[in-house]
């Protein structure tokens, strides 16, 4: 679960009768930021932290537990998600003149390649790939 104090409590009135016993753990803001202290979390990451506690499924919850490690472990997926995701804006000119060097880079691998009698090389066939796909937006 997760949210206000005053929304959690109601929900755990609706859940369980007033004389049953419930062992309740606790995770603030400040317990993750202690968690993570080594990574230092922004505000934001805090908060999608406890979120994602919130929304563990019981199930795995008794299986896993939530720990200072497994916080730490999805704090690094959504930064390299989010690093994964930044878009940043570059002139035109810029990324045509790297585009144009990175071009006679791979041909050049690409040649290298072949007269050692070897395929082009999956990481040039990828960077074509991405070269195409910046010069399409490019032009668009």
């Amino acid at each position: 679960m997760f949210g206000y104090r005053e929304e959690l409590c109601v929900e755990l009135e609706k859940m369980f009768a007033p004389n049953e016993k419930i062992s309740l753990l606790i995770w603030t803001e400040e317990s993750v930021r202690v968690a993570c202290a080594q990574d230092n979390p922004t505000d934001e990451e805090v908060m999608l932290l406890l979120e994602t506690i919130g929304s563990v499924d019981m199930e795995c919850y008794r299986d896993e537990g939530v720990t200072n490690a497994g916080l730490r472990e999805v704090l690094e997926s959504v930064r390299e998600e989010a690093h994964q995701n930044r878009q940043v804006a570059v002139p035109a000119f810029v990324l045509e003149r790297v585009l144009k060097k990175l071009e006679r880079g791979l041909i050049q691998e690409e040649g290298v390649a072949w007269e050692n009698g070897q395929q082009t090389p999956k990481a040039v066939e990828l960077a074509w790939h991405d070269i195409g796909e910046l010069k399409a937006l490019l032009t668009a």
